[in-house]
């Protein structure tokens, strides 16, 4: 199983961006990052996992299917966007983010983003149906970043991040502007405890209903 960090090796350019019969074919210059990278590799781009289906010199194609497309930020990408690319972590890397699996769950809308001399904050909100799994403090990948909630209204859906400069620098987060829509992977560990958790009270229930 291929994962990754949230630890993305940078921004890089959509060279080109067509789609036909519902499937995309995006193909990216990844300069430097094609070393070693093979067919069949598995490669974050905002975060969703895609397999590298041609390398030619700098240049990597891509296939995305509709259903993707439809949950993902994806199907905006021009040429000429930027987005924010991560090679599949390989046994012995270090983990300097957390664990994802670059499935994306949906897309949170920035409904703030203000900038300070030392960082950037980014406030987004986050579908009903996903909200249990938000918690301040807790990990979240944004396009593939992975981030520290400072702090999530359940309430609300309103989450916000914090970003400091080596991450705005690397990532196409500093161009984030109210509307923007954000690809987010929850913590798949959060994932889990939640649902473990609402299995078992619901069985519980179920339970005390029947005596």
């Amino acid at each position: 199983m291929r994962m990754f960090s949230g630890i993305v090796a940078g921004a890089f350019k959509v060279r080109s961006c067509t789609t036909t019969n519902g499937i995309q074919r995006l193909v990216l210059e990844l300069r430097d990052l094609t070393k070693n990278l093979e067919i069949g590799a598995s490669v974050a781009v905002n975060g969703v996992c895609l397999t590298a289906v041609a390398v030619e010199d700098a240049l990597v194609s891509f296939e995305v299917i509709q259903a993707t497309l439809n949950q993902t930020n994806l199907r905006f990408l021009s040429p000429n966007d930027y987005v924010n690319v991560e090679r599949s972590a390989k046994l012995g890397d270090e983990i300097g983010g957390h664990l994802l699996s670059g499935h994306i769950a949906d897309v949170a809308e920035v409904v703030q983003a203000r900038q300070s001399a030392m960082e950037r904050s980014i406030s987004f909100i986050v579908p009903e149906e996903w909200r249990n799994y938000f918690h301040t403090k807790g990990y979240i990948a944004l396009d593939g970043v992975s981030l520290t909630i400072a702090s999530f209204n359940h309430e609300t859906g309103v989450g916000v991040v914090n970003l400091i400069p080596e991450t705005l620098r690397l990532t196409t987060l500093q161009n984030v502007q109210t509307s923007t829509l954000l690809n987010f992977e929850v913590d798949p560990t959060t994932l889990a405890v939640v649902d473990s958790i609402e299995r078992l009270l619901e069985s519980k229930l179920a339970a005390l209903k029947t005596k």
